[in-house]
Formats: structure tokens, C-alpha cells, sequence
């Protein structure tokens, strides 16, 4: 068997913690901007462009509204939890940064989601570190 099929083989746990490792940083990537937005933002009025009609059949992933902010279209997930500020209304409070970023609902931002990236950073970092068995290990020279 060739070295890599023998490294892929003995490794795949590790090599999964390295997918995980890579979703995990966009996750924090996102989450950092988000605090951003959140520790330096200040509240602005957004104009409703479109949004939801009937909030009881959204799914916690769906309601999607697009909203405008001097001039710039913005598409954000209301989902269930604040689909009841943007349906029928034409104008809603959310938090922007002075570089109209993102725009997040006054209670969008939680730290439980700030830290989950980092903590699925940690777990899979754990995993590389642990269960990855180098080439030398497989073949016996080491």
C-alpha cells in the first residue's frame, strides 16, 4: 500500500477534525464580525423592503427580509424569533457599525454563539493533536 493511502487510513478521525477545524474557522470569522458590530454599533432605523407576512408557518432557519440602510440593500434572517418586528411594519431598530458592516436585531448577538466556533476549534485541535499517527509510527521506523 502506498504512503498516502496508508497516512489517510490510519488518520481519517484526524482528517475529519480537520474538516471540523475549517468550518469551525469560518464560524468564528463570522462571529467575530458580529461582535463587532455588537460592541461598536449604535442603533439605527431600517427601512422594511420586503419581509414576511405570516410569521406562524417560519421555520427558525427561514423568513428571510430584505432591508435598506442609506441606500444599500441588506437580506437578513428574521426567522421566528424576530419575524414579528419586520412583518407588517415599514420600519425596524437594528444595530449597525460606522461602516454599516452588518445588520444585526437589538438581541440577535449571543456569547453562547461567540464562543461555539472557538470551542469546536478547541475540540478539533484536541482530535489532530491526539489521534494523528505520523508516517514514521504506520511504517514501524519510529
Amino acid at each position: 500500500m502506498s504512503n498516502l493511502k496508508l497516512l489517510v487510513s490510519y488518520n481519517l478521525l484526524p482528517l475529519g477534525a480537520l474538516f471540523l477545524l475549517f468550518i469551525s474557522i469560518m464560524v468564528s470569522w463570522g462571529n467575530i464580525i458580529d461582535y463587532n458590530v455588537y460592541k461598536s454599533g449604535f442603533q439605527v432605523k431600517v427601512k422594511i423592503l420586503e419581509a414576511p407576512t405570516n410569521c406562524e408557518n417560519i421555520s427558525s432557519r427561514g423568513g428571510f427580509c430584505t432591508l435598506e440602510y442609506k441606500g444599500k440593500k441588506y437580506i437578513v434572517r428574521a426567522g421566528k424569533k424576530f419575524c414579528y418586528l419586520v412583518s407588517g411594519q415599514d420600519t425596524v431598530t437594528m444595530i449597525t457599525d460606522k461602516n454599516s458592516t452588518k445588520l444585526l436585531f437589538p438581541d440577535e448577538f449571543t456569547y453562547f454563539e461567540f464562543f461555539s466556533g472557538f470551542i469546536l476549534m478547541a475540540f478539533a485541535l484536541i482530535i489532530i493533536k491526539t489521534k494523528f499517527i505520523p508516517l514514521s509510527k504506520i511504517n514501524g521506523n519510529g
